[in-house]
């Protein structure tokens, strides 16, 4: 059985003890100073690594122990760690590397580099092993600051002498020479916040582009044609100069005309339009689909709701084809404002398409991590089989573990949730597997999955 780790206090606990061990077998150096005239000598011992260095094992420990906490969790890290004799099983590597640990500590990456070269010269740190790139590395804590010691096998410590009370003396004049004070800063550092992940921030506004869905709510009447279009202010929000007032015009007028040739060619294959229809139709594309170019949008940003417009009118295309008996009404009003199948105020027109790329883009995504799920279950299967091909196969199962890891976080802690559940009991038939796996005839079933 793995042994049980330290609390976070317990191991800062023995990560100062083992300092101070330290610096008790350091020499003592001689100090001078001068006290209101007078020069005094004192002795004071340096200390083990500096104020920094110690700052980034209590960071280093807490990395390890939440891996330790993982590894214990998850059975399958937890076989080959307890391959090993109790005497020799080390902690799990903390996969890190200098710019995310001088983010979480607020200093800058060559000071993470002068810290573990600190650490591993004392042995907090007893092996530092390099992989993939982007200067990524495994950092391997010493066993003493991880696993908590059994209490049977624990040796116990010296006893204590017990003296008896001498009596008061009248000349009590023979205390013992003062050679030197030792002297060490407690000043206190803190930690810097562990990496967190940030959920998504509200719009600023009702009207402003989050992502996907384009703008929120559409306005009562229509805006007016902005007459000096947004540009940008500074170097690097728009480009390295501000776009002309007609570069931008421009733009803006080629992306809603081929939006309209695009959902002509789409939604309205079989009908003419006058020159004058097709004016009416790009107004009302102008005004209705992109709200008049008036919202506080970057470049990109307008860009990506553009590809977004065309991804809609894919899907009433498809919706079209699937209903033979629909039709679709005009694309700009002909008789009532706002009535036109891209104006604004018409909720059931192609202003109501937001939802459906929302639904879209739902169902994609759980398809995704479906697919990303299942292959993980079938790589992490064949490799313990011994079936697997061989760039994986010559993967340990920890680092195959960790390579699917790293691949579901970009879905967010609920997705790796879900992965952790699955890698700890993978023999439960979960939806994946009931949703991939045929029906056999009735006289042909079992309960086995």
């Amino acid at each position: 059985m793995l042994p049980l780790p330290y609390t976070p206090s317990a191991a800062q606990r023995q990560l100062v003890a083992y300092l101070k061990k330290l610096q008790g077998q350091l020499p003592a150096q001689v100090r001078t100073r001068t006290v209101k005239g007078v020069t005094q000598h004192y002795l004071v011992r340096p200390k083990a690594i500096s104020d920094g260095a110690r700052t980034t094992a209590r960071l280093l420990l807490v990395y390890v122990l939440e891996a330790v906490i993982q590894l214990r969790r998850v059975p399958l890290l937890l076989e080959p760690a307890t391959d090993a004799a109790p005497g020799q099983r080390t902690p799990p590597p903390v996969a890190t590397n200098c710019e995310a640990l001088a983010r979480a500590r607020g200093i800058s990456a060559r000071a993470i580099r002068d810290h573990l070269q600190e650490l591993l010269k004392i042995g907090v740190i007893t092996r530092k092993n390099n992989r993939g790139w982007q200067a990524n590395f495994e950092l391997y804590v010493a066993p003493e600051f991880v696993w908590a010691k059994p209490a049977q096998n624990a040796p116990e410590g010296p006893k204590k002498r017990q003296y008896a009370p001498l009596p008061p003396s009248a000349e009590a004049t023979n205390f013992p020479p003062i050679l030197g004070q030792d002297r060490q800063a407690t000043r206190k550092v803190e930690i810097g916040r562990v990496e967190k992940l940030v959920g998504p921030t509200p719009p600023a506004s009702a009207g402003e582009l989050t992502g996907n869905t384009g703008p929120q709510q559409a306005p009562k009447t229509a805006p007016p044609r902005p007459a000096t279009p947004r540009q940008a202010s500074k170097a690097g929000a728009g480009g390295p100069a501000a776009a002309p007032v007609a570069q931008v015009q421009a733009e803006r007028l080629g992306w809603v005309t081929q939006a309209w040739r695009y959902a002509h060619k789409r939604l309205y294959p079989g009908r003419r339009f006058s020159e004058q229809e097709h004016e009416k139709a790009l107004e009302a594309i102008w005004y209705g689909t992109y709200r008049g170019f008036g919202l506080e949008a970057t470049p990109a940003e307008w860009q990506r709701y553009h590809n977004e417009v065309l991804h809609r009118i894919d899907l009433v295309a498809r919706y079209l084809a699937r209903h033979p008996d629909k039709s679709l009404p005009s694309p700009y009003a002909e008789f009532v404002r706002g009535a036109g199948y891209f104006d604004a105020e018409n909720t059931r027109g192609f202003a109501g398409t937001d939802a459906w790329l929302a639904r879209a883009e739902a169902v994609n995504r759980e398809r995704t991590i479906t697919r990303a799920l299942l292959k993980a279950r079938q790589q992490l299967k064949a490799h313990r089989l011994g079936i697997a091909p061989k760039r994986v196969q010559a993967l340990t199962n920890v680092q195959l573990f960790r390579h699917h890891e790293a691949k579901l976080r970009a879905y967010g802690p609920e997705v790796l949730q879900r992965y952790y559940a699955q890698v700890a009991n993978p023999t439960a038939p979960t939806a994946e597997r009931i949703a991939f796996t045929p029906l056999a005839p009735a006289g042909q079933r079992s309960a086995h999955y």
